[in-house]
């Protein structure tokens, strides 16, 4: 469910600068200096962009229109798991990592859990028309955001440009779909058909990550602490000192 949360996620932040990121480099030169005061008039007209390119409501389109797509990988994503080159990366032997190969997790769930993918696609629903929710809560705020990133970066002429552009039948039409058209069919089809190989790349990920860490020293155990960081660990916890405890998993 995780995979979830993240293409969700990206899906709600993806849209609005798609555009941005298609400006060439020129046009971004006329970047304001972070920390310089926005030009009142540059603003008064980013904010109109800003208003054409995240009308209000759009989140929740957006969360909508990703439902059917994310659903329909999930069982595909469960298949293509490797799960046992991520066992062998968690310190289990070749031999008996090889065996999990073999495994489909989707017919241990049709056992385990026979409504499993109903309950999966009620959480779905949940979670993506709670996140819907949120989005359009924080819509004014994010316009807002967006205007001033706009001002900063375009100079007056290109914001009247723009806004001249949205003000066109094709520039509105863009400018209302530029969002929500990361949930077409022919985007959400692609998506969902990458999900199996990105989910094959898991281990390649994992072990990347560990690769970035490897020169860190290990977290520490308890056993590592001095009295007074216990005191100070438990104090942060809420907690009292004896009942203080290294995560499960840890060696």
């Amino acid at each position: 469910m995780r995979y979830v949360c993240v293409v969700a996620g990206a899906l709600a932040l993806v849209g609005p600068s798609a555009f941005a990121q298609g400006v060439p480099t020129s046009v971004a030169q006329t970047a304001a200096q972070p920390g310089a005061p926005t030009d009142p008039a540059r603003l008064a007209v980013a904010r109109r962009v800003a208003a054409r390119l995240l009308p209000p409501g759009v989140y929740k389109q957006l969360m909508s229109g990703s439902m059917d797509a994310i659903m329909g990988s999930v069982g595909g994503a469960m298949k293509a798991m490797p799960l046992g080159q991520i066992a062998q990366m968690g310190g289990m032997k070749v031999e008996d990592a090889q065996k999990l190969d073999k495994i489909d997790l989707t017919q241990i769930m049709a056992i385990y859990d026979p409504r499993w993918e109903e309950r999966q696609q009620l959480m779905m629903h949940a979670m993506l028309g709670a996140m819907g929710d949120f989005f359009t809560t924080m819509e004014p705020e994010l316009r807002d955001g967006m205007a001033h990133a706009y001002a900063n970066r375009f100079s007056l002429a290109e914001l009247t440009d723009l806004d001249r552009y949205f003000g066109t039948p094709t520039g509105a039409k863009y400018a209302a779909t530029v969002t929500t058209i990361m949930t077409d069919p022919a985007v959400m089809n692609t998506m969902r058909d990458m999900m199996p190989r990105m989910m094959q790349q898991m281990p390649h990920f994992m072990e990347a990550a560990t690769k970035a860490t490897a020169a860190l020293p290990p977290p520490r155990r308890m056993e590592d602490l001095t009295p007074a960081e216990k005191a100070r660990l438990a104090k942060a916890m809420g907690t009292e000192e004896n009942k203080l405890q290294d995560p499960k998993g840890t060696s």
